[in-house]
């Protein structure tokens, strides 16, 4: 345990750079709030189940259309290989393809790159993260940084491109003592009604990293001098043969919650999607726990470090690997993304009352007792997010963090009516009984009373 935890320390901030340095761009993540021009909705085929039995049938079911980023963000972590610019590499033709892929695996932003493939993004109904450059170790005033965002902005000819921008890259993983500066490039980059992108190290990270004493005083030093639209932080804590370290992954997560509701902004959790170093292969069960773990906590947010398979070492099995073709991954993370976008219409308008695990409680977290919405649940391993909706309706996000295995649960609102499932897969509830009540491992279920 001891020796996972100094390899996260001493390795962080090296792994982004590796994974940044052999792609063609700088490296971090955006995420959309209230800044973002809404996109046009582009509808998904599903097919309707037909079904008469009860515990099966989907209620009020629709087509429904991708979420925009403006309401939950979906965005592969990372520089954007320039590859496909050259001609055909692996299973992508050019940029226009690179760019329908991140569509069709369920994205709603493109990676980090330049202002010369917005086009790209916007023929294929994505937003752009953009890099410009940004040099946060340089000292510079408000207006020489106002300047060079609005020359940025300028070279784009196009007004429908200008709209496609969503974020513009700051840093990744800052030391506190770079925060004034981080602060000043966040008020350029505002003005033009565009998402500064800044993402924090995670609590595991040491002392040196962080530049303050502890990550709490770290955490307040960002929303205190830097005034962020969001808090974007990244942890990995799936280890060889599929183990969550369950207090290192639920402290940060814990952290992170309480410091977005006290600053009453949004978060977003950039979590592991390719194996490296000691890190554990990407499985349908690592992507579901870090997505429904985040969800339960109420996080607005997920990125993906990483989508593209960095050229280094033992990285290996990111959605797309060195030679462009699509892994087994590739798969797994579609599946992932559309789960989100079919919840996100319901679970945007909850509110984080409360979470709780049963089972292992991990550090800083709490048990049962701590419950407000629920009266009673199963007795095996399982992490729940409490939420209300504007009318003060009860939801549980119920998540099992058995890594390995399947698992069935009984679950009682302390508000009395019939359990219903806000389905995953179409937009509709399910009657939380028979069959419904498994979960897969790793995965979670949106339940309310009605």
């Amino acid at each position: 345990m001891l020796s996972n935890n100094l390899l996260m320390k001493t390795n962080q901030t090296r792994r982004k750079f590796l994974a940044t340095a052999v792609s063609a761009v700088t490296a971090s993540t955006a995420t959309s709030v209230a800044f973002a021009t809404k996109r046009p909705e582009l509808p998904l085929t599903v097919e309707k189940p037909n079904s008469s039995n009860e515990s099966t049938a989907v209620q009020k079911t629709t087509n429904y259309a991708r979420v925009d980023p403006s309401e939950f963000i979906i965005f592969p972590w990372g520089g954007m290989p320039d590859s496909p610019s050259r001609g055909e590499w692996g299973d992508i033709a050019d940029i226009n393809a690179m760019m329908k892929d991140l569509y069709d695996c369920g994205f709603n932003t493109s990676g980090f790159t330049g202002v010369q493939n917005l086009k790209y993004i916007r023929n294929n109904r994505l937003a752009g993260i953009i890099t410009a450059g940004i040099d946060t170790e340089k000292e510079i005033t408000q207006k020489e940084a106002d300047e060079k965002i609005s020359t940025l902005m300028a070279s784009v000819s196009d007004p429908e491109d200008r709209k496609t921008i969503h974020a513009i890259y700051v840093r990744d993983e800052p030391n506190a003592s770079l925060f004034p500066k981080l602060k000043v490039w966040s008020e350029a980059i505002k003005k033009i009604g565009v998402l500064p992108y800044i993402n924090l190290f995670p609590e595991c990270a040491s002392l040196e990293q962080f530049g303050t004493n502890d990550y709490m005083e770290y955490l307040n030093k960002y929303v205190d001098i830097c005034n962020p639209p969001y808090i974007s932080y990244d942890n990995y804590s799936l280890f060889e043969g599929g183990r969550l370290d369950e207090d290192r992954f639920y402290r940060n997560l814990e952290l992170i919650r309480l410091r977005s509701l006290q600053a009453d902004i949004p978060f977003w959790n950039v979590i592991l999607s390719n194996a490296h170093f000691n890190y554990a292969e990407p499985s349908d069960a690592t992507l579901a726990i870090q997505v429904y773990s985040t969800l339960a906590y109420g996080g607005k947010g997920i990125g993906y470090f990483t989508y593209y398979t960095p050229q280094v070492g033992n990285y290996r099995l990111a959605p797309i690997d060195r030679f462009g073709y699509r892994t087994k991954t590739w798969k797994m993370m579609r599946n992932i993304n559309l789960q989100i976008h079919s919840l996100v219409p319901v679970y945007k308008e909850l509110k984080s009352i409360n979470v709780f695990h049963t089972g292992n409680i991990p550090q800083y977290s709490q048990g049962l007792e701590s419950a407000k919405l629920v009266k009673s649940i199963s007795d095996t391993p399982l992490l729940i997010g409490e939420f209300v909706d504007p009318n003060g309706k009860p939801y549980a996000m119920v998540v099992n963090k058995n890594m390995h295995s399947s698992i069935s649960f009984d679950i009682e609102f302390k508000e009395k009516g019939r359990i219903m499932i806000v389905s995953q897969f179409y937009r509709g509830r399910v009657s939380f009984s028979g069959e419904q009540k498994w979960l897969a491992p790793g995965c979670g279920v949106l339940l309310t009373v009605e």
